[in-house]
C-alpha cells in the first residue's frame, strides 16, 4: 500500500538593522551564497538567474555533504543526494515561490512554499512555508520527518551566519 504524508513546517526569523530592500539584495548577492553554502557544507551550483524590474528566477543545483554511514545512504548508496532548489521571487510582493527538485524520486518527493520578506520596524522578517509530501510504500513518514528536521536546521544555520555576516559588514 502506497501511502502519501505531508507535513507543513512555518519558519521566522527577525534579522535586525537591516530593512528589507537590502536583505533581499543580500539574499540574492552570489558572494554571500557561496560563503553561506560553504558554511552549510553544500556543494552549490547557480544553473540559472534572470532577474528584472519585476522578478528574480533563481535555480540552484546543491549537494549536500555528508557524513559515511548516514541514513540516507541506504537509500541512494554510492550515489551522491542532491537538489534543485527553483525560486520565482516577485520583486512588489517581496514574496518567492520555491520548490526542491531531488535528483532521486522526484515522482514522490515534493518540498516547496514560500519566502517572504516584510518591514519588522528598522529590521526584517524572513517567513518560509513549506509543505513537504512523501509517496512511500511503509516508510514516508520516517522520509518526511528527516526532510522537514534538514529544513529546520539550515535555516537555524543560515540565520546564524547571516547574522554573523551582518555582524562584519560595515555600517
Amino acid at each position: 500500500m502506497w501511502v502519501t504524508k505531508r507535513m507543513h513546517v512555518t519558519i521566522e526569523h527577525v534579522f535586525e538593522r537591516i530593512v528589507v530592500g537590502d536583505f533581499v539584495s543580500l539574499y540574492f548577492d552570489e558572494t554571500f551564497n557561496d560563503a553561506l553554502s560553504k558554511e552549510l557544507k553544500l556543494g552549490r551550483h547557480l544553473v540559472r538567474f534572470d532577474q528584472s524590474d519585476k522578478r528574480i528566477v533563481r535555480h540552484v543545483c546543491y549537494e549536500p555533504a555528508r557524513e559515511a554511514g548516514h541514513a540516507i545512504d541506504h537509500a541512494y548508496g554510492s550515489s551522491a543526494a542532491s537538489f534543485v532548489e527553483e525560486l520565482d521571487y516577485d520583486r512588489a510582493t517581496r514574496r518567492g515561490t520555491w520548490r526542491t527538485v531531488p535528483n532521486k524520486w522526484a515522482d514522490r518527493v515534493r518540498n516547496a512554499g514560500t519566502i517572504e520578506f516584510a518591514a519588522a520596524g528598522p529590521s526584517t522578517r524572513r517567513r518560509v512555508e513549506a509543505d513537504v509530501k512523501i509517496k512511500a510504500f511503509g516508510f514516508g513518514g520516517i522520509v518526511e520527518r528527516m526532510v522537514v528536521a534538514e529544513i529546520e536546521k539550515n535555516y537555524a544555520a543560515t540565520t546564524a551566519f547571516t547574522r554573523a555576516w551582518l555582524a562584519r559588514a560595515p555600517h
